[in-house]
């Protein structure tokens, strides 16, 4: 585990980012930035159900000079056990999860090669973004923070260790209820990432926060 206060992330050569939503102002430069244009860029559709939005990326990527890149077809929990999947992610120098339902990107991609790919290409140097609920399930668990005092959630993937990532996070509405929710978890970090907003978690304990407006960190007790 990579450490930086009391954030603990998965040990790669890449970096992780955690955007509170797709729009972050200079998102888009900072990761061409780390992009390894030898290696492609791929879109992981399988929160949003479909892969128009990640086409329009890659043509929006192409247009700035951004290197090649595919939109990798899982949807379902057998695409995410497809080797051809698998090679096309761990090939990649920049992966991006895309919006949609973070729960059921989480039960789709736990466990299988699909995930497998992603660490491979984050173990060598890929940037791994999530956007908006694509960055829930980098956490331990997924909560569905809107539906009600007992929310539905979902286990994660666990690259933030100990921590649970709320996309979209409206400070003064939501903190009470994530605060209460954590109450069942003593020592988990709860990371509200508003929109607009991302926390990009670098190889070397570099910690940045992008965009205008700030990351909340709730410790449970």
């Amino acid at each position: 585990m990579t450490k930086a206060g009391p954030l603990r992330w998965a040990t790669g050569a890449g970096w992780l980012v955690l955007m509170g939503g797709e729009e972050v102002p200079e998102a888009s430069d900072r990761l061409l930035a780390r992009a390894d244009f030898s290696r492609p860029i791929a879109i992981l559709p399988t929160a949003s159900g479909s892969a128009a939005w990640g086409e329009r990326l890659l043509d929006e990527y192409a247009d700035l000079g951004g290197p090649r890149g595919y939109v990798v077809p899982v949807f379902t929990p057998a695409d995410a056990q497809e080797e051809e999947n698998e090679r096309l992610l761990a090939e990649a120098g920049l992966i991006l999860l895309e919006d949609g339902d973070g729960i059921t990107l989480a039960r789709v991609l736990r466990g299988t090669p699909a995930l497998y790919g992603v660490a491979e290409a984050f173990a060598r140097g890929a940037t791994i973004v999530g956007v908006g609920a694509g960055a829930a399930p980098l956490g331990e668990w997924v909560l569905a923070v809107n539906e009600g005092p007992d929310p539905v959630g979902e286990q994660g993937w666990g690259w933030i260790r100990g921590g649970v990532v709320i996309p979209r996070f409206r400070d003064a509405e939501q903190e009470p209820q994530l605060r209460r929710v954590l109450r069942r978890w003593p020592g988990m970090l709860g990371l509200g990432i508003p929109d607009g907003v991302a926390l990009a978690l670098g190889p070397d304990g570099q910690v940045e926060t992008w965009g205008e407006g700030n990351v909340t960190v709730v410790v449970a007790y």
